[in-house]
């Protein structure tokens, strides 16, 4: 008993550690608010108490989860990076825990330990763990209600039907961060038809859901009037936003229809993860490890509906291909892969230490090789300049936004977004800010801007430059 006990505290010291290893990743790594949805989350939070912005025309502004948690966050430490992302930090380092309890459910204490390691240093967590947006807060109470799910399943032997609905409740709590979490109820499906069998404490789960519907739905009546105004601006923004982006360039054939696969071989921040994670779920069929179907249940239904599903319920709108998106199959993706390297029978398992060190390589490798941190640098460094200047300011929209960002909401600068045609503007600025100009070109090709930014007219005087690469260089211009 007491050397149960001594093992348990042993464990437990040592996920402490890979947690407190995690975070000093994540905090070396430190993106901070970036220059697209962070942005607008931003905004909202700190315009919350004012009421929905109803005619943003943006899905954000209905994710109140991530919205009504970071305006908290604003009023206990004031607006600044930090506190924009310590709500996304706080679910990624517990995303580390949970790993670990899935790990220990599942399989035993050396794999939990393995899972906790490998998540704590997985880039895709590790890039998104100090960004404002919804992607890992969502899926931590995703597969929060996952794990409640299953420890009732098999280890809950009193009080599990309150554990059922308390499963739905976190999904809820998921789905009221971002609507994606529904996606699980592909998992619980794959789950009841894969076990043959229906029991009625399965049907808590959708009520814990609809319960947090609710209360969503009573917010929105008293914010908008309409108790089902996020599900009607969602649908129409994500109809809207497919056809202006010619359905996210996912019908194209045949990459565009196996965008997602293309992705997982391609991109550092998953593809060593899932090709491991796919010749694992080969492994364990073959074998008939069925203490792993439950992980592959989750796993593969998820990442098929998220490489062909329609994220639209009337009419087929395929989802942006992202790598974020993919967080939601993250647990069992890292659950497989540890169980995997422990397999004795086989010679992944004695070439363990040899696999996580490379994994860990390629991880930090692949985070540090990454150019999208401190994206407002520049413009940080640029606006005690601008706040001199006495004239208009002409300058792009988004980064007039961050602007707004940086002053903590302060901003007195008296800007204006670009005119169609910059060669009227006489005695007045002109801000150039070619490192945000051209992300936004990357993320619309539609997207234009006035000839004179690309050939500025020899009536232009450049008289402040912040930014060492011309590429990524802010040039603020005098018009005479």
């Amino acid at each position: 008993m007491k050397r149960n006990k001594d093992i348990l505290n042993k464990n437990r010291i040592i996920l402490l550690l890979i947690v407190l290893f995690g975070m000093s990743l994540r905090l070396i790594f430190f993106s901070g608010v970036g220059i697209s949805d962070d942005l607008a989350y931003s905004r909202f939070a700190h315009d919350i108490d004012k009421g929905l912005e109803t005619q943003s025309g943006l899905t954000l502004s209905t994710r109140m989860g991530i919205i009504y948690a970071t305006s908290f966050s604003y009023k206990l430490l004031g607006i600044n990076d930090f506190s924009s992302v310590l709500f996304v930090l706080l679910a990624s380092l517990g995303n580390i825990v949970l790993a670990y309890f899935f790990g220990k459910l599942l399989f035993n204490q050396k794999i939990a330990l393995a899972s906790a390691f490998l998540i704590s240093f997985f880039p895709l967590e590790v890039v998104y763990s100090t960004k404002l947006l919804t992607d890992l807060p969502s899926a931590f109470f995703m597969a929060l209600g996952v794990y409640v799910f299953l420890y009732a399943e098999l280890k809950a032997k009193k009080a599990h039907r309150i554990l059922y609905l308390a499963s739905g409740l976190s999904i809820g709590a998921g789905y009221f961060i971002r609507e994606s979490a529904l996606l699980i109820a592909l998992f619980f499906i794959a789950y009841i038809l894969y076990n043959r069998k229906i029991k009625v404490e399965y049907l808590l789960v959708p009520l814990g859901v609809l319960i947090v519907l609710g209360i969503e739905s009573f917010i929105f009546f008293k914010l908008t009037g309409d108790p089902f105004f996020r599900s009607s601006m969602s649908q129409k923004y994500l109809e809207e936003a497919s056809n202006f982006y010619n359905n996210f360039n996912r019908l194209d054939f045949p990459k565009g229809m196996f965008h997602y696969p293309y992705m997982i071989l391609t991109s550092g921040l998953v593809s060593y993860y899932y090709i491991l994670a796919f010749a694992a779920i080969l492994y364990f069929v073959v074998m008939k490890r069925k203490e792993n179907y439950a992980m592959m249940l989750w796993f593969l239904p998820l990442l098929a509906y998220l490489s062909f599903g329609s994220g639209s319920l009337t009419r087929y709108v395929p989802f942006k291909a992202t790598e974020r998106y993919l967080s939601i199959i993250t647990f069992p993706c890292i659950t497989l892969i540890a169980a995997f390297l422990h397999e004795k029978k086989i010679a992944i398992g004695r070439l363990r230490p040899i696999i996580i060190l490379f994994l860990f390589a390629a991880s930090i490798f692949s985070v540090y090789a990454r150019d999208d941190r401190h994206l407002l640098d520049n413009l940080r460094q640029l606006y005690p300049y601008l706040k001199n200047l006495d004239k208009t300011i002409y300058i792009d929209k988004r980064s007039m936004q961050a602007l707004d960002y940086i002053s903590s909401y302060g901003n007195e600068l008296n800007t204006e977004e670009y005119p169609s045609d910059l060669r009227s503007i006489k005695d007045s600025y002109i801000v150039i800010n070619r490192e945000m100009i051209r992300n936004l070109k990357e993320a619309n090709k539609r997207l234009e801007f006035p000839a004179e930014i690309d050939r500025p007219p020899n009536s232009w005087t450049a008289i402040e430059v912040i930014g060492k690469e011309e590429k990524n260089r802010i040039t603020v211009y005098y018009a005479r």
